[in-house]
């Protein structure tokens, strides 16, 4: 699995990443960005393949430096969420292989990312200042229908789509 960080979020974390694995399924790729939502440091978290994203609100700098973790966990999460089985979890991590942080990949994950910070800016009002992870806004997000030359559907359409062709 591959975690690729954008270089805004790589420029706050002060480091520098590797670059991305040239043949990493989609699937199992999440660009990570940072922003900043009502003043707030937020992390955002989008699957490469569907644009099912995930959303962290309100980031201290014990949380930057588990931010790995968080969106692991997160996913397994969603994917519970989702109504998908404990087993679907174990076998996407599996399929998924070792976790590597890799840099930004390309202009159309910045393109992807940019929808979905403005899809989070109707739903800004449904983020909770007492929870880091934000279900709901990122629900909402995951419900947005997108046109692509490929595709036209919700996030949560093509990531469920994609444990089907597993």
């Amino acid at each position: 699995m591959e975690l690729s960080y954008t270089i805004p979020l790589q420029k706050h974390l002060k480091m520098e990443t590797p670059p991305p694995e040239p043949n990493a399924a989609p699937f199992f790729c999440w660009d990570v960005h940072l922003l900043t939502v009502q003043g707030r440091k937020t992390a955002l978290a989008m699957n490469r393949a569907s644009r099912y994203s995930l959303l962290f609100y309100g980031m201290n700098r014990a949380d930057w430096t588990r931010l790995p973790e968080l969106v692991r966990d997160e996913i397994r999460a969603v994917i519970l969420r989702e109504g998908l089985s404990e087993f679907e979890v174990t076998r996407y991590f599996a399929l998924g292989g070792p976790l590597n942080i890799s840099g930004a990949r390309s202009p159309k994950s910045a393109a992807a990312l940019n929808w979905a910070m403005r899809v989070l800016l109707q739903y800004s009002s449904l983020l909770d200042d007492k929870r880091l992870s934000q279900p709901q806004a990122a629900h909402m997000i995951n419900g947005e229908v997108y046109h692509t030359i490929e595709q036209c559907g919700s996030p949560r359409e093509f990531f469920l789509l994609g444990f089907r062709h597993l």
